[in-house]
């Protein structure tokens, strides 16, 4: 059910307290879906998945192996087949760190770099899912969410 944007603030305050958590994570994961599906489109555009863009992102500063799982939240042993097929493309490539030469740093190359910023402005940039919020509102969302994702699990 889509709410027109005048009309949000009235359908989010008739929510009930007691199903505001429901509502909330309902709404989530349709935004959620909206994004992945535009995401999924313009990654497949590059021969590229989501997830292969998000490492792309995340790897503007080298990161282990451990690192990069950690900031896509995924497991370590999901991460090497995405990691092999970025190295395959000549896009990554890894390194022996300077300080614990048993840790591998994942280090994005020169052409990574290139295709970088062009991918990720093509699938993240230019997502039309928040353009219903003014850039105000982006702001005061993405401080919601950051304070969300940052609070200690309980």
């Amino acid at each position: 059910m889509t709410v027109p944007v005048d009309e949000a603030p009235a359908a989010a305050s008739a929510v009930a307290d007691a199903d505001l958590t429901r509502a909330l994570t309902a709404t989530l994961f349709g935004v959620l879906q909206s994004i992945k599906q535009h995401s999924a489109r313009r990654s497949a555009e590059y021969d590229m998945s989501v997830a292969q863009v998000r490492a792309l992102y995340a790897l503007r500063e080298p990161l282990s192996m451990r690192e990069l799982a950690d900031r896509l939240y995924l497991d370590p042993s999901n991460l090497t087949a995405l990691v092999d097929r970025l190295e395959e493309l000549g896009l990554v490539e890894r390194t022996a760190d300077a300080e614990d030469r048993r840790i591998k740093r994942l280090v994005i190359t020169e052409r990574g770099a290139r295709l970088a910023d062009e991918v990720i402005d093509a699938v993240f940039a230019q997502s039309p899912v928040f353009d219903a919020l003014s850039v105000d509102e982006q702001r005061d969302l993405l401080a919601l969410l950051t304070r969300v994702v940052d609070a200690p699990e309980s």
